[in-house]
């Protein structure tokens, strides 16, 4: 009486087993990753079956004796269904992983356009005033022409490469979050989630990763990178600076006269 009692929790236990399994390789099938379990055997579905047949009874009376004979018996319909499943399921992982991995390239690909948008403006914005600095002081046409477009090209070629630094850190970004989803509802599961609650928390979940990931690559930027490179313009605008700052002392505390120390040690006026 006793054992029953211990089959039927032994038997629930399998079945709650089996249905987390399941909920887990649905949730793993949504990311692009195929079941756990391997493609189907053909020994997975032929069975021994013993048929009646009439054979020799091998004693010197002769005749023949009904007797049981094991025959392999293979379920075709059983195996092709269960092919077609596994096949069926493993090509929806293949177009589940494309279409993430289509996510994640439009996400790098928005962060590299945002911040190169800002980083052509920097630099349309250096060379025209570049030009106009090189005019002005009558170098435009020469040596220092070249070296400062050189310069200028230096300096938005190194602006590219950080910007696919950035764009790839963004891309790596959301991966990581959609891989956190992930594990948290296979735990969540685990736990006792069904899978209808997992499969529509990870929708839930996917969608905000990608929508924050989207407006975050969107405001990919650098600055502007020329302002510090050492190109005439910005030597120009940083002497002007110091100029004004001068005309502005001079102009408001020209008449202050410096004072000194004397021999004494004393402060006097000079």
């Amino acid at each position: 009486m006793g054992g029953g009692g211990g089959d039927d929790y032994s038997a629930k236990q399998a079945e709650i087993e089996r249905n987390k399994q399941k909920a887990r390789d649905a949730l793993n099938l949504s990311f692009g990753i195929s079941g756990s379990g391997a493609a189907p055997s053909r020994s997975d579905f032929t069975s021994t079956r013993y048929v009646d047949q009439m054979l020799p009874s091998g004693t010197d009376n002769g005749g023949d004796v009904l007797t049981k004979v094991p025959t392999d018996a293979f379920d075709q319909a059983g195996y092709d269904k269960a092919l077609a499943d596994f096949n069926g399921s493993s090509g929806e992982a293949q177009k589940n992983k494309a279409a993430r991995e289509a996510l994640y390239g439009n996400v790098r690909q928005n962060a590299f356009d945002a911040g190169k948008r800002g980083l052509d403006e920097s630099r349309d914005n250096a060379a025209r005033d570049q030009k106009f600095a090189l005019f002005a002081q009558g170098l435009n046409g020469g040596s220092v022409d070249i070296d400062q477009g050189a310069t200028l090209g230096r300096t938005y070629n190194k602006g590219l490469l950080d910007l696919g630094a950035k764009a790839d850190a963004a891309r790596t970004g959301l991966e990581s979050s959609d891989e956190n989803t992930r594990l948290g509802l296979l735990q969540s599961i685990d736990a006792g989630m069904d899978q209808g609650s997992a499969l529509s928390s990870a929708l839930n979940q996917l969608k905000t990763n990608n929508d924050r990931a989207s407006a975050e690559a969107q405001g990919t930027t650098l600055g502007d990178l020329f302002a510090g490179t050492g190109l005439l313009y910005t030597k120009s605008n940083l002497a002007r600076g110091k100029q004004d700052a001068g005309d502005w002392w001079a102009s408001n505390y020209g008449s202050a006269r410096p004072k000194s120390a004397g021999s004494n040690g004393i402060v006097t006026q000079t």
